[in-house]
């Protein structure tokens, strides 16, 4: 089973890369959009973390399909209607760590959207590599 991931990850190196770089990005904006509406603004923080994720996952949707995984094939709105699919999952994923984060371990929210930004990565790289932006290989 090991064996099977490292090559999975080995052959898909690339997009993975180009993955880390984009969450690197997208990661910094959720950030500064949390200090934005939490910090500066003063929202709730449950309301901050709602629409620093909604402005984050434009940008994150935009990247991946252009930049990560250079999907030109199919509509946009194909695409998008299967992405919205897997942000139903993590932003349940994201709520939960953020409020969990700061309701029982009684740390700010910041923290709450580090700890939740593990916990969607992986996640979302899979289900964007086999579900929302699939392409068919061409065999050399």
């Amino acid at each position: 089973m090991m064996n099977k991931t490292f090559l999975y990850f080995l052959r898909h190196r690339w997009e993975l890369f180009r993955f880390i770089i984009v969450g690197v990005v997208t990661f910094g904006l959720n950030l500064l959009m949390v200090w934005l509406f939490y910090g500066k603004v003063a929202l709730d923080y449950r309301m901050a973390v709602s629409y620093a994720y909604f402005i984050t996952v434009v940008a994150h949707f935009l990247l991946n399909r252009s930049f990560t995984y250079r999907h030109k094939a199919g509509s946009v709105a194909h695409a998008t209607a299967k992405y919205f699919l897997m942000l139903f999952v993590n932003y349940g994923l994201t709520f939960s760590i953020s409020t969990a984060t700061v309701e029982y371990l009684q740390l700010t929210p910041y923290h709450g959207v580090v700890f939740s930004t593990f916990g969607t990565a992986l996640s979302s790289f899979l289900l964007m590599k086999h579900f929302v932006f699939v392409q068919k290989e061409t065999i050399k």
